[in-house]
């Protein structure tokens, strides 16, 4: 593993921590480092495009979520605007710590399906989100998901996401 891909997988974490724990006072930082991530580590056309799409596309699938009360976020009518900020950070992961699952759907489905729901679990635990529904639904709603939105992601990176091909 590269230390780009770690540098990305750090960072993420540090931002879902931070946003989690911290909520919209932790925007700025989490914004800083999305700013350095863009600037350092995007180096394909169409990755911006890839994050912008996916933060909208998680914005309106957990917004779709609140609705129909799997989460429950206190004194607010929508999603708050650090889960809206944690969305861009995660399209920023795509490319680069998670690129492993580029080449495989299974393993896409896999990921997202079984693993990806215990980022909400931690969540509920630090209590930054309550659930609607039963811990054990909830997982199983999230993991129906997150196995579907991995595969949308990686499809999306294939078509938005281009390598440029420097001609010397």
């Amino acid at each position: 593993m590269n230390h780009l891909v770690v540098l990305n997988l750090v960072g993420f974490n540090f931002a879902w921590f931070g946003l989690v724990y911290w909520g919209n006072n932790f925007i700025p930082i989490s914004l800083l480092l999305l700013l350095a991530h863009v600037r350092f580590m995007v180096k394909v056309s169409g990755e911006v495009k890839l994050i912008l799409t996916i933060t909208l596309i998680g914005i309106f699938v957990d917004s779709l979520l609140q609705y129909f009360t799997v989460f429950i976020f206190s004194n607010t009518s929508h999603i708050p605007l650090w889960l809206m900020t944690l969305w861009a950070c995660f399209g920023a992961t795509v490319c680069h710590s998670l690129r492993f699952l580029a080449s495989s759907k299974v393993l896409q489905i896999l990921v997202g399906a079984l693993l990806a729901p215990f980022s909400y679990l931690a969540g509920h635990k630090l209590q930054a989100v309550e659930f609607g529904q039963t811990v054990m639904s909830t997982y199983l709603i999230l993991g129906l998901v997150w196995g579907l939105l991995f595969v949308l992601f990686f499809a999306l990176k294939e078509t938005l996401v281009k390598v440029e091909v420097k001609h010397v």
